[in-house]
């Protein structure tokens, strides 16, 4: 990926880098990129979590699908 920046954001850039702990701009990117895939995946998983939401299930649902679930893990 190229970039146009003014030398001295740049060098600004560069010096805020090194004082995070990276040491070129393309490890810093490398790092937010990984930081962006992952908050994507987190987002997903989130969303996929919400769809789980048991509050309208009694816990005498629960215990009759677990009692299904056996039922049926015994028979096999």
């Amino acid at each position: 990926m190229i970039l146009r920046v003014d030398r001295d954001v740049l060098h600004e850039f560069d010096h805020l880098i090194s004082t995070r702990g990276f040491k070129t701009r393309n490890e810093w990117f490398r790092a937010k990129v990984r930081e962006f895939v992952e908050d994507c995946k987190k987002e997903e998983m989130m969303q996929k979590l919400a769809k789980l939401n048991s509050e309208s299930i009694t816990e005498d649902e629960i215990v009759e699908m677990v009692k299904d679930w056996r039922t049926k893990k015994g028979k096999k």
